[in-house]
């Protein structure tokens, strides 16, 4: 288990240092749960000798790193926070956020909204399975009876923690039937082979779940043209982060995932699609996250178990993909996904401008996104024939 510790560290603004209030950032004392919604005390102590009003702002956006890697957050404030502040004095507001699921280990927070310099605050994340305190509690909660936990502090260590992303999620909608699209994906991790990890584990067994359908909303009674239904139990091993302060932005090995994939589009009779491969995935990072950077993704796999409800799927969607993306820091991003059949004539691209929408209505990461495919085998129903369409809608995961 993390040793529990949280540190608030003071960062000030002129403008704080003229009005005489100095900022501090406090945290829970312990550590906190993977996933976890925690609460910190925003601090104001008054240096000066005359009151001074601390008028706290309802919410605030920030940013957590560990290492290269960072996640968007906000910061909602709970009720009470404000007041007049006398010489020698402090006011407290309280706000609340949520951790980024799937993270352990030391995370640095940082607010600089508003101010010309940051407030940071380190907070220490438990491993999955380690005890933790009640994050939103303002002092450690008491025992129960006999030590026991209650049954929602076990949640996070043996549920929440193991979710993280894995395919992209989003919805869009076009003018060509069947009009609209969308997809969801997750993983969840059933082993971990180095459970001594403080970071994120680097290897593990994963099972995936991705689920995409093809909506013919526009028709009477709206049916769902088709559905792709794409469980994946997989090896996945995650190569380590450079060093910010020697990296040069050349090539670095991300990683690899390696293993079992099936697909099918549950219909009955002649409508019955479905496949199952062993693949191989591999991608590279070249530059730097926080600038101009590309991810490039390639994937290879095999047919296993026969293809008797669709014989010539491999002259369609051949033995690989490819991806590229293209993005400034979290800015906009521009990927091109393609492959070829089997003898290299059944090309087939989708292209994916999302663009980030920042909104206090919605408290995630949102995209406005702009999809283009051309090619085969946009459903499984109808992989042999080509289509080609535009849609556009929002993205939850790019």
């Amino acid at each position: 288990m993390i040793c529990a510790a949280i540190v608030g560290l003071l960062a000030f603004s002129d403008k704080v240092l003229a009005d005489g209030l100095l900022l501090t950032l406090v945290g829970p004392p312990d550590s906190v749960a993977p996933g976890a919604e925690l609460a910190l005390g925003l601090l104001a102590a008054n240096s000066g000798n005359s009151k001074i009003e601390f008028d706290a702002p309802a919410a605030m956006q920030g940013r957590i790193w560990q290492g290269e890697r960072s996640w968007p957050i906000n910061l909602r404030a709970l009720p009470g926070g404000g007041a007049m502040v006398a010489p020698g004095g402090f006011a407290k507001c309280d706000y609340v956020l949520s951790l980024p699921p799937g993270v352990s280990g030391r995370l640095v927070l940082e607010v600089s909204q508003g101010i010309q310099s940051p407030l940071r605050a380190v907070i220490f994340v438990a491993a999955p399975g380690a005890a933790v305190a009640n994050a939103m509690e303002p002092r450690p909660a008491a025992a129960t009876p006999g030590g026991l936990r209650t049954a929602v502090s076990t949640i996070p260590r043996s549920f929440l923690g193991h979710f993280s992303l894995h395919e992209p999620i989003y919805f869009v909608y076009g003018t060509k039937a069947p009009a609209a699209k969308f997809q969801f994906s997750f993983k969840y991790r059933l082993l971990t082979f180095d459970p001594g990890a403080t970071e994120a584990p680097k290897q593990t067994l994963q099972f995936a779940y991705t689920q995409r359908s093809l909506w013919d909303i526009n028709a009477n009674s709206s049916p769902f043209y088709d559905t792709s239904y794409m469980p994946a139990l997989f090896y996945q091993f995650l190569t380590l982060a450079p060093d910010p302060n020697t990296a040069k932005g050349g090539p670095t090995w991300l990683g690899l995932q390696s293993g079992y994939q099936h697909e099918s589009n549950g219909q009955g009779s002649v409508q019955s699609r479905s496949l199952n491969t062993m693949f191989v995935r591999s991608g590279y990072l070249f530059g730097r996250p926080e600038g101009w950077h590309a991810i490039m993704l390639v994937r290879v796999f095999d047919y296993v178990g026969g293809l008797s409800d669709n014989p010539d799927l491999k002259d369609y969607r051949g033995y690989g993909d490819w991806q590229v993306a293209v993005a400034r820091g979290e800015g906009a991003s521009l990927a091109y996904t393609g492959r070829a059949g089997k003898d290299l004539n059944h090309f087939t691209s989708q292209f994916d401008l999302n663009i980030p929408i920042r909104t206090h209505l919605l408290d995630f990461a949102t995209y406005f996104l702009v999809q283009y495919f051309d090619g085969y085998g946009e459903s499984l129903k109808s992989y042999d024939k080509p289509s080609n369409t535009v849609r556009a809608g929002i993205s939850l995961v790019r």
